[in-house]
């Protein structure tokens, strides 16, 4: 014990000398702020290298949020690559707005002017958008108020989990819209009155004689870029809605062939006689 205590008092009588030596070249001070220095940087580099697991959590959870930000586009488009492949459908390409405005534009224009002669009243009007991806159309279609229901058809099944979401925490759209989880080549048309297509050229031709085929005169159809093989675009619209890559097609004077008509009309007959 008495060697030790020797020694502690040697080593702060060293201490004092190495102080005052210090103190009497002015350069204690210098000291004391290098080490102050030294003991602020080991606590940061501490906390940054090895954070508290609160810190650690909450880094965790605002990562794997931004990663599935980042990954959910690309898995829509990826999930919606089979269809493409198999030349039943199109992949994950969404309608911008500019494009929604000239479609919507041009649906309000054309019921207004021809719903005396080929459609129904408004209130009783059907939207159907064949691929309905993220749902924006068909929710437009809601906002407009022409329409007693408009209905999405989505092959995508992400798509279709994150459309039902949308629609959830949106009350508006309960009543308004529907969508549904399936194969546009197996949906029927003919109790709709107004169709929104975006679909690839592969296919347009193949939908362009399922429509033909399933619906009724008066009829319309929207196809946003492609056009339809075989079809009149209507020309009540006017060259510009052509030239902005949106066509509106009224059945049956969209058809080119005379007995193409004949054959909607019959179509059209069969339906009614089944009511």
């Amino acid at each position: 014990m008495d060697r030790q205590d020797k020694g502690s008092k040697n080593t702060n009588s060293l201490a004092e000398e190495e102080t005052k030596l210090l103190e009497s070249l002015g350069l204690l001070n210098l000291v004391q702020e290098s080490e102050n220095n030294e003991v602020s940087n080991s606590s940061w580099k501490q906390q940054t290298l090895f954070p508290s697991s609160s810190s650690s959590t909450s880094n965790k959870i605002l990562l794997g949020i931004g990663g599935t930000l980042f990954l959910l586009p690309h898995l829509f488009v990826i999930l919606s690559l089979p269809p493409v492949l198999q030349r039943r459908g199109a992949p994950y390409l969404p309608t911008f707005a500019n494009k929604l405005n000239v479609m919507f534009d041009l649906i309000k224009r054309h019921v207004n002017n021809n719903n005396k002669t080929f459609i129904k009243q408004s209130s009783s009007l059907k939207f159907v958008d064949l691929g309905s991806g993220d749902g924006r159309v068909v929710f437009r279609a809601a906002r407009e108020g022409i329409f007693q229901k408009s209905v999405g058809y989505e092959i995508n099944p992400a798509l279709h989990m994150w459309v039902k979401f949308r629609q959830l925490v949106t009350p508006k759209y309960w009543s308004s819209t529907e969508f549904y989880l399936g194969d546009l080549w197996k949906i029927k048309l003919h109790n709709y009155d107004v169709v929104a297509v975006y679909g690839l050229y592969p296919i347009m031709d193949r939908l362009g004689k399922k429509m033909q085929d399933e619906l009724k005169p008066g009829s319309m159809v929207v196809s946003n870029v492609f056009q339809i093989p075989g079809w009149r675009a209507s020309t009540s619209i006017g060259g510009g809605s052509v030239g902005k890559g949106v066509y509106l097609y009224q059945v049956p004077g969209c058809y080119r062939h005379g007995h193409d008509v004949n054959r909607t009309q019959d179509v059209s007959s069969k339906d009614k006689h089944k009511k």
